[in-house]
């Protein structure tokens, strides 16, 4: 293997994989990112058997061939590198000679052939999703997934589809057990999920890095064990979670109840003023409504406490209930609307948070006790 590469070419492949592999594991090989040079391209690979990621990048392949080298370690030299042409040439035992201008190293590589396959497409179409659009799904919901590992099926996003009156629709979730977030949106055709997978945490993070930035298209294809994406260069694997998904739909209240309308902005500056003295480990805030009026208090013997108020439209009976002020201002944040509409029970009841812009988004927000 024999290659010559511009700096920016190859550190564009190194600087998407290091979220990839893996920095403390019992499989070496685990640290290390698979070269693999043929044709005019050299591809890059990455996995930590969870999640993998490949990308192809223009290159003056002299010879083909392939190895594994320390992510890291490969990462750190090239981007301190002069941004002109490298040269890399493979030697016996797997030692890697890099060479840029003035600049030497011999890296020790281990051998492709213990390197992970990466899973490969079966039968099935595969979807094609706008980056935005998929972008915008994702961060709608990806901040209530959950952080707990216990409840693995919690750890990510749960991706189903669903049977609209004028056609194909599909639909995100995700929960930690305190909230609930859920994305709607129309599709133009089916995506084949007879039934609704869990993408990982990982796996989401990677999907939505897939998307950022780019005015395209991403191909997706799903079976009951791997989601493959596609976006112009990169391809990124996904093994998904066996688990069981709640039956959220059950969370979600089916009436109203009482209605609360303010202002968005108003709102977010008014929780992060308060929340400042709340207790760090619930974030607990009390929320009270009366009428044309809300105001909230929260009290911490440690720090002091705090209390607003804020104009609200509400023209129901006086009540109260207290919510995590940060799952409340992560809800808020994902709502374009200037206003933002709140419905309530009663004190043990969940508040959920509609957008009228968006009249596929709905969140759900569990009550803490008073």
């Amino acid at each position: 293997m024999e290659i010559k590469i511009a700096k920016n070419e190859i550190l564009k492949g190194l600087s998407l994989v290091q979220s990839i592999v893996e920095r403390k594991t019992t499989m070496p090989i685990l640290a290390n990112v698979l070269l693999q040079a043929s044709g005019k391209n050299l591809s890059i690979t990455a996995t930590d058997l969870e999640v993998g990621v490949n990308g192809i990048y223009l290159a003056d392949v002299v010879s083909g061939g392939n190895v594994t080298i320390h992510a890291r370690s490969l990462y750190d030299i090239v981007k301190e590198l002069p941004d002109k042409m490298i040269h890399l040439k493979l030697g016996d035992g797997n030692w890697m000679e890099m060479s840029c201008e003035k600049s030497n190293f011999r890296i020790v590589g281990l051998s492709s052939e213990d390197f992970p396959a990466l899973p490969e497409k079966g039968e099935g179409d595969t979807v094609k999703l706008g980056c935005g659009f998929l972008s915008d799904m994702i961060e709608k919901t990806s901040f209530a997934m959950s952080s707990d590992e216990t409840r693995y099926n919690l750890n990510g996003i749960f991706l189903e589809e669903r049977k609209l009156n004028k056609g194909f629709g599909i639909r995100m979730v995700a929960t930690d057990g305190h909230r609930l977030s859920i994305v709607d949106r129309e599709v133009e055709k089916s995506i084949g999920l007879d039934k609704g997978v869990i993408i990982p945490r990982k796996g989401i993070l990677e999907l939505k890095k897939l998307c950022d930035g780019i005015d395209g298209i991403v191909e997706m294809w799903i079976d009951e064990k791997h989601l493959i994406a596609h976006n112009k260069n990169i391809t990124l694997f996904v093994r998904l979670i066996e688990g069981q998904f709640p039956p959220y739909e059950q969370v979600v209240p089916k009436s109203p109840g009482k209605i609360a309308a303010l202002n968005k902005e108003e709102m977010i500056k008014m929780l992060k003023r308060v929340s400042v003295l709340s207790d760090d480990r619930n974030r607990g805030v009390k929320f009270s409504f009366s009428p044309k009026n809300l105001d909230v208090f929260t009290s911490n013997p440690d720090m002091g406490e705090a209390h607003e108020g804020m104009a609200a439209r509400y023209l129901g009976e006086s009540f109260a209930v207290c919510f995590n002020a940060r799952y409340v201002l992560d809800a808020l944040s994902s709502i374009e609307d200037e206003d933002v509409a709140l419905q309530l029970g009663d004190e043990t009841s969940p508040c959920v948070l509609r957008s009228e812009r968006d009249g596929g988004f709905t969140h759900v927000i569990m009550p803490m006790r008073l």
